[in-house]
């Protein structure tokens, strides 16, 4: 940290570019992101560019891409019917399409790798195996995919497809972190993994002496020899459909069940419980120290900030304050808890500030924020105010509620005596009232849910933006279904009878 602030302030020259580090450090400690990049001035452009949001978004679908290629490459599976017997001749692709689309992706993932790699520097990128290994598995896919190319993609086995998967790795904190509580965890549960395979190959042993071969069920079918008696054990131990191992020897004698008891207890509910409370235990200890290294991340970028913000001379609160507002107005965008003017102003009063104060402003960060509604409409007349409290309440939420179960009980009931119809013989006519009747009082709930809230208001719930997307939805629906009707009853009307006889 010493070194990364000597380097950070060498002089007082460029006040832009201390400002300029300042934002990308608070930034960082926005997204507990780490501090150890470059922070010249062009380093520091290319780093906000490239966790924008436009960014991060093009390369999250580029992983997107790559993935579901599976789903349409050569040979494809993808049809409508998974029965062999009636399945369609599957889509094949020409080749070169999916060929170029990953091709595409390949590019957009060495970009990225060049990037990332340009930004910490080689010496991190020398401790980085994450980085190392997204090398490795970009240039090994290039590889595989020139191979492809070349054989007018009638090769055999495509590398490149096992690797895939480690695209969205990569690029997934939370895969990274449970990918190495795993790592850790493996080496404690490797005993009692051991003491599970060892119960298992004992009492297997012990049940094929135990059902020797006569003339029951339980030795043909479960104990016929050692693969057979592995696999039914290993589905009792794991519960899965363990009757049908247990009923055949249970129905000869009943003394056979101990067998059965003594390994469920000892396996399933000793064993297992042990190895789950090992693993959860494991992740939660896992979990408290990513969050402690998360926090530590935090504060490292809000000290860098207010060095670099010291840098620019004698750290006075009046310069130190408005170089704060100045920096959360840069960062808003990202919709977290910043200081406002109302925070700082007090240390501008005093004339100084050291770094826990600066620390204090930025605790608002560690604040969950709360979304505050607009305000209600006034009103002037009283009738309207009293109509605006009962349309406000509480209640008319819970009669909505109340509605939408009746309505949902209406159309079961509807539908299932109608299931003892044919297409034929089934009246919709009743149905469609029933749902016109409940879409006019869902459009008056709509209404009068803007009438007490106001516009803005209404929109700043979001049960109330899927209940208004919903209704809408239903309303352009019934209409449809009602212009299809009217359509098709003129369309029979007027082939039943000539011109002249047909009268409005």
């Amino acid at each position: 940290m010493v070194v990364l602030l000597s380097f950070i302030c060498p002089s007082t020259e460029h006040e832009d570019l201390y400002i300029q580090q300042a934002v990308v450090f608070i930034e960082d400690a926005i997204q507990y992101r780490s501090i150890n990049h470059r922070v010249d001035a062009s380093s520091l452009r290319l780093y906000r560019w490239y966790y924008s949001r436009i960014c991060q978004w093009g390369l999250g679908l580029a992983i997107a891409m790559v993935l579901l290629l599976a789903f349409i490459e050569r040979p494809s599976s993808l049809s409508v019917s998974s029965d062999p017997r009636h399945r369609s001749a599957s889509w094949e692709p020409p080749c070169g399409f999916t060929e170029g689309i990953e091709m595409v992706c390949l590019v957009i993932f060495s970009l990225d790798l060049a990037v990332k790699s340009y930004l910490i520097g080689w010496e991190e990128f020398r401790k980085n195996k994450w980085l190392i290994c997204y090398f490795v598995v970009i240039f090994v896919s290039i590889i595989d995919w020139m191979l492809s190319v070349s054989m007018v993609c009638n090769e055999k086995l495509r590398v490149r497809r096992l690797l895939r998967p480690f695209f969205l790795l990569q690029n997934s904190s939370l895969m990274k972190k449970t990918l190495k509580c795993i790592k850790r965890t493996l080496p404690e549960i490797a005993s009692v993994i051991l003491l599970l395979a060892l119960h298992l190959c004992l009492f297997t042993m012990i049940g094929m002496l135990l059902f020797a071969k006569t003339e029951n069920g339980e030795w043909e079918l479960h104990f016929r020899n050692l693969p057979s008696s592995l696999t039914s054990l290993l589905v009792l131990l794991t519960t899965a459909n363990n009757p049908d191992v247990m009923i055949p020897a249970y129905s000869l004698n009943r003394a056979y069940s101990i067998f059965f008891i003594a390994f469920s207890v000892i396996g399933t509910y000793c064993l297992m419980n042990l190895l789950t409370a090992i693993i959860y235990n494991q992740f939660r200890g896992y979990l408290l120290m990513s969050v402690q290294t998360s926090i530590i991340r935090r504060r490292l970028g809000i000290r860098a900030a207010f060095q670099v913000l010291s840098c620019r001379g004698a750290p006075q609160a009046g310069m130190i304050c408005s170089l704060l507002l100045f920096i959360s107005s840069l960062v808003s965008s990202l919709g977290s808890a910043l200081p406002t003017r109302q925070d700082v102003q007090q240390y501008a009063e005093v004339g100084h500030i050291d770094r826990e104060q600066f620390r204090k402003i930025f605790d608002h960060l560690d604040k969950d924020c709360i979304k505050e509604h607009p305000p209600l409409p006034q009103y002037n007349s009283p009738v309207l105010q009293k109509l605006q409290v009962i349309f406000s309440h509480y209640y008319l939420t819970i009669i909505g509620n109340a509605v939408a179960l009746a309505n949902v009980m209406c159309i079961c009931t509807i539908l299932v005596l109608n299931s003892e119809k044919t297409t034929v013989e089934r009246d919709n006519y009743n149905l469609e009232i029933i749902n016109l009747c409940f879409i006019l009082y869902y459009l008056f709930e709509m209404c009068v849910k803007i009438f007490a809230f106001s516009w803005r208001g209404y929109l700043s719930y979001r049960n109330n933006i899927f209940d208004g997307f919903l209704t809408v939805l239903l309303l352009v629906t019934l209409l449809i279904i009602i212009v299809i009707a009217l359509v098709g009853s003129l369309g029979n009307t007027s082939s039943r009878c000539p011109a002249y006889h047909c009268t409005l």
